[in-house]
């Protein structure tokens, strides 16, 4: 804590504006009591320049009074500079003045705006007053011709005892003053960090939306890129083989690019914040036969198992299943090399969602450098509904997805399979090459 005014460290720097002249009084003590006792001790010297009647006390007087524009903001240096004229006066035989008003005043603020110490230093120096003048003037009783030792000791006890009042009096405002300093910093503290939290919340609900729509990209780009490209690798062999068959293969290339860019126009839509931005229904379960009819169409056989009964599953955990089989067999169509085919088999019983992608190819591609973010993605994917993913390469030959997605009662309601006989699985069988 400083001299000056109780105020949080942290406290933003607001712009002064000429319209709002009481904000300004309140946010700049110094330069206010720098021109309200400046102006006070030109006042004073005037005063008694015009009127003839300066002196000792005009001497002692316009410095206690100028002193005054130290005290709010440094209390310390208040406090001895107004104390020690104070003193100073008496010890020249000068008992008042008109600045002994400012001793007050400099305690007032000691005890408001000080530290401790300073408000101890404060306290002090008030009662250190009180007492230089309950003795000068029980010295001057002594000296009466018409005083003595009973007239001393009773201008002695009570000049003490109205001072100390007066003192604990401004003790006691001062300390009002204080505890309504400390609440305002209190309150503009809380309004700050309810600010600052309302501004890391906001920053955090934007990082969670990046990266949402970087795994949607992500997803998007590299499965339709990666069927374009084996289209095109397919489309050159085709063509010198069979050119009536090219025509079929620059149709699912052309089919897979405009659905791409459907997809990136929506998410770039997003990060636009677009209101006229129009968004298609977003992929689900159902729309998993068609991934696997063009990814059959890149030259992969797939063999596709689910059961009917995800029709009902929100949309969100809808659209991470189907980006997690997209994404398993965009990984199937980069890595496991030529020949391969790949199964995808979804399950769900009254406790979990099973999601198992499998191939037969090489495994590990010993060409991939291992610094993709697919898997990363899925498991991102998988952990928002508390739910886990193991991918690795099997014993024998090919590659492994299985992710396993809890079903709580935050999900839709689940098929009451005792009341229903479970439907036959969805069966779609990719054809081969």
């Amino acid at each position: 804590m400083t001299d000056g005014p109780v105020q949080s460290p942290d406290a933003p720097r607001r712009r002064v504006r000429l319209s709002d002249p009481f904000r300004w009084v309140i946010e700049n003590p110094g330069k206010v009591d720098l021109i309200v006792f400046g102006g006070a001790a030109v006042m004073v010297l005037l005063f008694a320049l015009t009127t003839r009647s300066y002196g000792w006390w005009t001497l002692f007087s316009v410095p206690m009074v100028a002193a005054g524009a130290l005290c709010r903001i440094r209390p310390l240096p208040g406090v001895i500079v107004i104390g020690a004229i104070a003193v100073l006066h008496v010890l020249v035989n000068v008992p008042v003045v008109l600045g002994d008003a400012m001793t007050f005043y400099a305690m007032f603020c000691a005890v408001a705006y000080g530290r401790p110490l300073v408000h101890g230093i404060g306290i002090a120096a008030g009662m250190l007053g009180v007492l230089v003048q309950a003795a000068y003037w029980s010295v001057q009783s002594l000296r009466s011709e018409y005083g003595g030792a009973l007239e001393a000791l009773a201008s002695f006890v009570g000049l003490t005892v109205v001072g100390t009042i007066t003192i604990v009096a401004v003790w006691a405002l001062a300390n009002l003053q204080r505890a309504r300093m400390r609440q305002l910093a209190l309150t503009r503290e809380r309004a700050e960090q309810a600010v600052r939290e309302r501004e890391q919340r906001t920053a955090l609900a934007v990082a969670d939306e990046r990266a949402r729509i970087a795994r949607e990209m992500h997803d998007v780009v590299a499965h339709s890129l990666s069927v374009i490209i084996a289209q095109a690798d397919g489309g050159r062999f085709v063509a010198s083989q069979k050119p009536e068959k090219a025509a079929e293969v620059l149709g699912t290339i052309g089919e897979t690019g405009r659905a791409a860019l459907a997809d990136m126009r929506s998410l770039l839509g997003v990060l636009r914040q677009e209101d006229e931005t129009s968004f298609g229904p977003q992929p689900g379960p159902e729309m998993l036969p068609e991934l696997v009819k063009r990814v059959h169409a890149a030259g992969l056989a797939v063999d596709l198992e689910m059961d009917d009964s995800l029709e009902d599953l929100p949309q969100a955990l809808g659209l991470s299943v189907f980006r997690l089989v997209q994404e398993a067999l965009t990984n199937v169509l980069k890595h496991a090399g030529p020949g391969s085919s790949a199964a995808v088999r979804i399950r769900r019983d009254p406790q979990q969602l099973l999601i198992e992608v499998l191939d037969d190819g090489q495994g590990t591609d010993p060409a991939s450098d291992g610094q993709g973010h697919g898997l990363t993605g899925m498991r991102e994917r998988m952990a928002v509904f508390g739910g886990t993913l193991q991918a690795g390469p099997l014993p024998s030959r090919g590659f492994r997805v299985r992710a396993s997605v809890p079903l709580t009662g935050t999900l839709a309601p689940q098929v009451d399979r005792s009341a229903h006989p479970p439907s036959p699985a969805h069966h779609l069988r990719g054809e081969t090459r």
